[in-house]
């Protein structure tokens, strides 16, 4: 079997001599070397300067050998001279590279919600605003725990992640662990616990002008009960009795109807249906208004 390679007809080869007669192409990409925990780099600058102009331009201007990488005999500067970085790991350099140059035609690459957390750390570090967004589309399609979502819309200004994480445990603490909770700091924890009991208090006294409210199971036949002190439901004034030996509707001779434990039956307001999701939101923008606006400024200057 031959080893050789063939060079299809489209592609010519020649001496690797430089012709003073070519004209610069489209493209020519020059390169940056990084260092990161040790680990060296080599990665084409452009994706720096596109998603990241004003930080790593002038970074690369810095440089020891100038912006274009180059010694003075016009070779690339070698890897014992690399731009050293600080504030990330190794790991999350390389999640961030695998976005920024992915190896398929299909969009972003598929990453780990760790590497993804990455990406989002040093984009918003390095202001790649078109990173981050692709970054947070991501991980909130991730299924985030609520105490995630806390802490990293604290960390990366992420506002939406951190009304949507207090929020779901103010209305749900049973959604978070106690190791979760202890993760959170005891200050955070018991504003969330002070939350839910304003509510609690909230919905309790809040006055019904529509008198007592009853369920329909608790209505009892009045005239049943006086006579023989037999229990038959009448869930409403249409509705005769079905006690064969009395078949008459409540309101028939003021019959009227019995409420056998008032205690449990009868309820000074009526139960809130649907207003509960409004008073959550209310409180959570009320107890964590400084966190929220602070992470919204964040992120807005990120978007800026």
């Amino acid at each position: 079997m031959s080893n050789s390679f063939e060079t299809p007809e489209s592609i010519t080869t020649s001496p690797g001599q430089a012709n003073s007669s070519m004209k610069q192409g489209k493209f020519n990409h020059q390169t940056a070397t990084f260092e990161v925990e040790g680990f060296v780099h080599r990665v084409c600058r452009y994706g720096f300067e596109q998603w990241s102009a004003k930080p790593f331009s002038e970074m690369f201007a810095s440089a020891p050998e100038g912006p274009d990488e180059r010694a003075d005999d016009g070779q690339e500067r070698g890897d014992d001279e690399p731009i050293k970085l600080s504030g990330c790991t190794n790991f999350e350099f390389e999640s961030l590279i695998e976005v920024m140059y992915p190896l398929q035609l299909t969009g972003p690459p598929t990453l780990s919600k760790e590497q993804w957390i990455g990406v989002l750390k040093l984009s918003r570090l390095w202001d790649m605003q078109e990173v981050a967004t692709v970054a947070i589309e991501r991980l909130s399609a991730m299924d985030l725990k609520p105490v995630e979502k806390i802490h990293l819309g604290k960390a990366h200004g992420v506002p939406a992640w951190l009304k949507e994480g207090y929020t779901i445990l103010v209305d749900d603490l049973s959604k978070a662990s106690l190791k979760e909770m202890t993760v959170l700091g005891w200050e955070t924890a018991f504003r969330i616990l002070w939350a839910r009991d304003e509510i609690s208090r909230l919905r309790e006294a809040t006055p019904n002008t529509g008198g007592y409210w009853v369920s329909a199971e608790s209505l009892n036949c009045g005239y049943c009960y006086r006579n023989w002190g037999s229990r038959w439901n009448v869930p409403n004034a249409q509705t005769r009795c079905p006690n064969p030996s009395c078949n008459q509707l409540y309101t028939s001779n003021s019959h009227g109807v019995a409420i056998i434990d008032a205690s449990t039956a009868l309820r000074s307001t009526a139960p809130h249906l649907d207003d509960k999701p409004k008073i959550v939101a209310d409180k959570v923008s009320e107890v964590f208004e400084e966190e929220l606006k602070e992470a919204e400024l964040r992120n807005t200057k990120a978007t800026a």
